[in-house]
């Protein structure tokens, strides 16, 4: 199996390393020469959704990061790996609500037995958000500089909705919500950001198509709309369906900040987040996290009404540059044991016990799930424990096909069983594998090895 390393850069202003790779010029000169071909890998997306409404996964296995994005401890962490071409958005909701997430076309789920950091999904209620002094401050500093108009005669547009106060914009800003793709415009913000803020000398290209631009999940329609009746993928707020998505930002003509978003079945996932550095003053971090709570409202009220909540990424209680993402009430903490989301202000006092890593519910404490140091150890992080699986389950998953592929290319699909016979170690990623997922996704992927 390959050995990914994937970038915990998945997260709005503060990781701490690039995910790019340096490399040489003349593969600098290549990738600039095919930035044209986005377009064409839309399309083939498209294509593809219309013939097959089935996601294909190939399990890489468990993997070490070699530093970590959020303490810069060297000897990384382990974490269960998966790569996809084709994904729906059903599915990785599903995923991303047992605490994966992805970084281009890989899939990850940190294993916390192996971890010098714990990261808990966060998902905040967008519906419920109310903005409190910091966020109005920023906003004050928008209509000041043109960007966003007044829209109510009470002093600082008190009793004005969310929305409203952050999409009623001036003339010198210009925002487009598009689809995942490379541009060299977008590039060059996205060095620029990378140098300067994270001190990152060694952005690609290919770095930045791959992390940023390249997305497995397929364009799809929601089921349907707030009167029950299916949505046109000409709809202007949703100009292809569900999927991944650029949210660009234009101040007079000149792209100053990209936020990567994936819009799924029940929420807007936050990927990541660059601008230019000559624009910080306005605090774009925070601007636009109040656009993306506001996109969510117009989401729920004229698309889907399932769409309800933000997702950030994860919550990594021990990086300070991580706790921004609790400001953000009323918020939920995913469960790794019972995949129950969990009001944050029940978790932080249990965080605070079991700084490691921990469940919510202090019942199952005699399990010995929970991490109060580094030497304290888990067994394995529960959402991977095969002990999850019941001796059914276990049968179940042993007849579930996975494809092989040989080296001349050949590929065949057999019963995990046939396979555990002449591949060690099948056995044990057939059982992570459908721990981490769950059964009933697992069957309705395509799986390889």
């Amino acid at each position: 199996m390959s050995s990914p390393s994937p970038s915990q850069n998945s997260e709005r202003l503060h990781s701490s390393h690039s995910p790019t790779s340096s490399k040489s010029s003349s593969s600098e000169e290549s990738d600039r020469l095919s930035s044209g071909s986005d377009a064409d890998g839309l399309d083939e997306r498209a294509r593809q959704n219309d013939k097959s409404n089935k996601s294909r996964v190939q399990i890489l296995g468990m993997q070490r990061r070699s530093k970590c994005g959020y303490c810069g401890t060297r000897s990384g962490s382990r974490f269960f790996a998966a790569r996809s071409q084709m994904l729906t958005c059903a599915d990785y909701q599903a995923l991303i609500d047992r605490g994966w997430r992805r970084s281009g076309t890989l899939l990850y789920l940190t294993d916390h037995s192996d971890s010098c950091c714990a990261y808990y999904t966060i998902r905040t209620h967008a519906l419920l958000v109310e903005l409190h002094a910091s966020e109005k401050k920023v906003l004050r500093k928008w209509r000041k500089s043109q960007l966003l108009r007044d829209c109510g005669m009470r002093p600082n547009n008190s009793g004005v909705s969310l929305e409203d106060q952050v999409l009623t914009v001036a003339d010198r800003l210009q925002m487009r919500l598009e689809p995942a793709g490379f541009s060299e415009e977008k590039y060059l913000v996205f060095e620029k950001y990378q140098r300067a803020i994270h001190g990152d000398l060694d952005s690609t290209r290919s770095g930045f198509r791959r992390f940023l631009c390249t997305s497995p999940l397929l364009f799809e329609q929601p089921k349907a709309d707030v009167h029950g009746e299916d949505v046109s993928l000409s709809d202007p707020l949703l100009p292809n369906g569900l999927g991944s998505y650029h949210q660009c930002y234009y101040i007079d003509g000149r792209l100053v900040a990209v936020g990567v978003i994936d819009i799924l079945p029940r929420c807007v996932s936050s990927v990541y987040l660059f601008y230019d550095p000559d624009f910080s003053d306005l605090s774009l971090g925070t601007y636009s996290a109040m656009r993306e709570i506001a996109l969510v409202r117009e989401l729920h009220r004229k698309v889907s009404s399932q769409i309800e909540y933000y997702y950030m990424g994860y919550f990594v209680p021990s990086c300070p540059k991580m706790t921004y993402k609790a400001r953000w009430r009323p918020a939920d903490l995913l469960d790794l044991i019972t995949f129950a989301w969990i009001p944050i202000d029940r978790c932080l006092e249990r965080i605070r016990q079991h700084p490691a890593f921990c469940t919510f519910d202090p019942s199952i404490d005699g399990r010995g799930l929970v991490r109060d140091t580094e030497q304290n150890v888990l067994k394995l992080t529960p959402a991977l424990d095969p002990g999850l699986l019941s001796e059914e389950e276990r049968v179940e998953a042993m007849l579930l096909e996975f494809e092989i592929r040989l080296e001349g290319g050949n590929a065949f699909r057999l019963p995990a069983a046939s396979l555990a016979r002449v591949l060690e170690g099948i056995e044990q990623e057939v059982f992570h594998t459908c721990a981490s997922m769950s059964l009933s996704l697992a069957r309705r992927m395509e799986l390889s090895f």
